[in-house]
Formats: structure tokens, sequence, C-alpha cells
């Protein structure tokens, strides 16, 4: 059991809770571990707050935050099943589902393997790899207006799901848990072994980075199109476009956020005065 008090850090240095390693601190940062800690908050929240799952797909600026950050602690970190249906809390690690997964002969995740984000995260992102995503077995999410302090169950028809977005991330509803349906697992080690083999082929884990910093357009992979455009490798300051996989931008030491926005900024003008293409951002910018 926890307290009913939610935990309030001030000021947090927000580089140690995203995967790029670049930012400001937060004024105020509230990690929650139960429901009945939400009102505590609320009022801190009316305006605006940002929701910190894994830090993966974030970009901080190197100021001061205003903006309350909310974290969702231990308590929402667990998974169980029956038959047909396995449960997760928000804060669960895509990590922990796997291995669950694994160890329990479940099919659900196993093509998602490598993609360091939590439960929830992953929803409101409608994130997805190698054609799967959770939300095409999502059942339902139990969620938490903290503007209106209101908590309720949606099912799946009731969310929109579109390319690395949702209505859930539109709306800022914390997801609490999450409910997917399930089938019996075959080969799953191999599965999960090969998508490794291919992350790590493809991927660039050498430093700290965000991941994919621009979301596909139809014609063509955003990385195709950066590395057509001879950017793979540039620099700027401890920033760079990574040579293995040009839509990754990696933070080689000392980086700043900008660093960063000065690369983005000039990977959008070079493709598009080169293709007529305007690339989108897949990252959250905070600050």
């Amino acid at each position: 059991m926890y307290s009913n008090q939610a935990r309030l850090s001030n000021p947090v240095d927000l580089r140690l809770y995203t995967t790029l390693k670049i930012g400001g601190c937060a004024a105020l940062f509230f990690i929650i571990n139960e429901k009945d800690q939400f009102p505590a908050v609320e009022k801190y929240c009316r305006e605006n707050f940002y929701l910190l799952g894994n830090g993966s797909n974030i970009l901080v600026k190197d100021k001061f935050i205003k903006t309350p950050v909310i974290k969702l602690g231990r308590g929402f970190c667990y998974l169980r099943h029956n038959n047909s249906f396995l449960e997760a809390g928000a804060s669960t690690p895509l990590s922990f589902l796997i291995k669950y997964c694994l160890d329990n002969n479940i099919s659900l995740a196993e093509k998602l393997v490598g993609i360091p984000a939590t439960i929830g995260g992953m929803l409101a992102m409608n994130a997805s790899s190698f054609g799967c995503s959770l939300a095409s077995r999502l059942q339902e999410v139990e969620v938490y207006d903290l503007r209106s302090g209101t908590q309720a169950v949606l099912k799946k028809d009731e969310i929109e799901f579109s390319y690395r977005c949702s209505s859930l991330l539109r709306s800022g509803l914390l997801i609490l848990r999450a409910q997917f349906r399930i089938s019996r697992g075959k080969d799953l080690k191999a599965e999960i072994e090969k998508r490794i083999k291919e992350r790590l082929k493809k991927q660039d884990f050498s430093s700290p980075s965000c991941g994919s910093v621009f979301k596909n357009p139809a014609v063509s992979p955003a990385a195709r199109l950066i590395e057509a455009c001879g950017l793979k490798g540039v620099k700027k300051g401890g920033a760079q476009v990574s040579g293995k996989h040009a839509n990754f931008i990696i933070n080689r030491g000392g980086a700043s956020y900008r660093d960063v926005d000065f690369l983005i900024k000039m990977i959008k003008d070079k493709v598009f005065k080169k293709y007529n293409i305007i690339l989108k951002e897949e990252i959250q910018r905070w600050g």
C-alpha cells in the first residue's frame, strides 16, 4: 500500500527521465501510485500538464519547465491475465509485458520488442512495429481526467487511433490500465529474437536518442528521404543525425535542445527543397 499523498519532488532534472538525456528541470514533478492520490494534484493541472511515461519520445527545452509533470508510479505497474484477456497497468514497461507473455505463452506484443515505452505511452502514441500495435488487440482502457476529476472506462470503439496518435493523447486523458484480447503463442522466443536482430541491424543504440524524430510520409520512410539529402552523420554541437538510421538524432555528449532543434529544422528544410514534402515530427516537445 502507498500513502494517499502523491509524491512531489521539485525541482527535478528531466534529463534523468528522458532517453535523449536533454532538458531542464521541472518545477513540479508528481509521482502517483494510487487513484486516490489524483485529487491532490488536480488543482495544479487545470490548465495544462505533461504526462511522463518512459521519456522515449520527448524533446525538452533547456529551461525551467513550469508546467506540472505527472508520472504514474509502481502502483500502476502490474500484469495479470485469464484465458481471454490480459490487463496491464499503464506504467508497466513494454519489456515487462513481453517477458510476461513469453513466460505464459501469450501472443500479444512479440513484434514490438525493443520499443522503450510504457503500456500507456504505447497506446497514447499508437506506437507500432512490423505491422503490429497494442491498439489492434485492445479491449478497453480505464482513464482519468485531471481537469475534471472524473474517471471512465472506454471501449476500443470509443477511441480514435491514427498514425502515431490517438484521441487519448489529444484529449490529455491519463491512461490507468488497459485490457487486451490474447491468444496462445507460437514460436514466441524465435519471433522475439528475430525482431531484436532486425532492430540492432537498422537502428542506432550507440548513444542516447528519442527514437524516430519524424513520422513516415505516405510516399517513403522519413529515414530514406533524409539519407537521400546527404544528412547522415551531420552534427551540431553534441547532437548528430545518426549515421546508421537517418531518422534518429543522437546525443553524442553534451547536446542541447538548440542543437537538436537546429538539426530538425535543417532536415525539414532540405527534404522540402528536394522533394516538396513537409516532414511532421513524431516527437513531443516540452517547454
